[in-house]
């Protein structure tokens, strides 16, 4: 009988010390953090308790993590003790880039193609063609710099529709480059008469899409419980905060593809 008051003492015990603490998962990590007792480092899928000491090897490292009550949260050097930290989680995002209707004038295509711009492979953007008409003759094309020289790119269309293409985009005689000198690239539209009409100079962001893929499983396993659109909303956040804007029906549709993910 005493041996089965000890075993219930410590199974109470354990369960309340289990249940006590929150356990948070890494979506990301940039730089390199340890778990300090365990010697281990964070990476995407790691799951550790707020009561773990981390140990930051730069002071520039960040680490996303995600807790399915609390939802997201950046830790950095300067903030990352779990059990103290109140007022600092992220909130989900419904509305970066998420503009309805067609684009339909350069004010309008300078507020969309803007700082960092994140792009999943392939892209699709609804123009007014009555403002920009796209054939052989008008037509949007981006210019980037790779070995010191600018190339432009004719971007394609279908309809309504601009499309940008990262394997398209990224040829230069007809051979793929793994990318431009840096990320900045020019949008420009030629119109009938061969004017050219500058419109923005933006980051063109093209993350590891495997890499991401298993980034926004993370999420949406974790905030399974929530509505699609609520799900939608912490994954664009997250995208925001690590890599740049993205477009909202880009993002879902590629989701949908790639995660099986069907907005309900």
């Amino acid at each position: 009988m005493k041996s089965l008051f000890i075993s219930l003492v410590t199974l109470f015990f354990f369960l309340g010390t289990s249940f006590g603490q929150e356990n948070f998962k890494v979506i990301k990590v940039n730089g390199s953090i340890l778990l300090r007792v365990k010697n281990v480092s964070l990476q995407t899928g790691t799951v550790f308790s707020e009561k773990e000491d981390l140990l930051f090897r730069s002071d520039d490292a960040t680490a996303a993590v995600i807790n399915s009550q609390k939802g997201r949260l950046i830790l950095t050097a300067n903030n990352h003790d779990l059990s103290k930290i109140q007022a600092n989680y992220l909130p989900a995002m419904y509305n970066v880039s998420t503009r309805g209707g067609s684009l339909s004038n350069v004010f309008d295509l300078q507020n969309h193609f803007s700082g960092k711009y994140v792009v999943l492979d392939k892209h699709k953007i609804v123009m007014d063609t009555e403002a920009f008409p796209m054939d052989e003759d008008h037509f949007f094309y981006l210019q980037y710099v790779y070995k010191g020289e600018e190339i432009p790119k004719k971007l394609g269309y279908s309809g309504d529709t601009l499309l940008i293409d990262k394997k398209n985009l990224y040829t230069v005689d007809g051979q793929p480059i793994p990318g431009p000198d840096n990320p900045s690239i020019k949008l420009f539209y030629l119109n009938g008469n061969k004017t050219k009409l500058p419109i923005s100079e933006f980051n063109l962001i093209f993350p590891d899409t495997k890499q991401l893929k298993e980034e926004i499983k993370i999420i949406l396993d974790t905030m399974k419980n929530l509505p699609s659109k609520d799900q939608v909303g912490e994954v664009t956040a997250y995208i925001y905060d690590q890599y740049g804007k993205i477009q909202r029906d880009n993002l879902i549709a590629w989701m949908k593809v790639n995660l099986g993910f069907q907005m309900k």
